[in-house]
């Protein structure tokens, strides 16, 4: 299997968006950001989380089979509490643009051509 694979263009904006939620993760954590003074261990987790979330941005660059599972659930679940965050209060007019990012990206990852870019899924014959 010594094929060149290519990256769709969408990859690339999938990748900034997940960077960009990455930045906005540790950028949580910082006290003069948010103005909340937040424990050590939260401010850890944070790091880690946004670090991770870089990660998850060079492995969708690179066509990397698990980075398109891990976007696909991440955006599952921001999708979900999303929903939940509409049900308590309906006018939360970021949590239906979280709704429709989540359900956009999940749609065009499970698109068959960007499917093969990752090596995911067998190519029709």
């Amino acid at each position: 299997m010594n094929e060149l694979k290519t990256r769709p263009a969408g990859i690339i904006v999938v990748a900034v968006l997940m960077a960009l939620s990455g930045v906005l993760t540790v950028l949580s954590s910082v006290p003069a950001v948010t103005g909340a003074e937040l424990p050590p261990w939260a401010i850890a987790l944070d790091v880690a989380v946004g670090i991770a979330m870089f990660a998850v941005a060079w492995g969708l660059l690179t066509l990397r089979a698990w980075a398109w599972v891990v976007t696909l659930g991440i955006q599952a679940v921001n999708g979900l509490f999303a929903i939940a965050s509409v049900a308590a209060a309906p006018a939360a007019w970021p949590a239906w643009i979280a709704i429709v990012v989540a359900a956009a990206v999940i749609f065009y990852l499970t698109r068959p051509n960007v499917r093969l870019s990752f090596g995911v899924g067998a190519p029709r014959i």
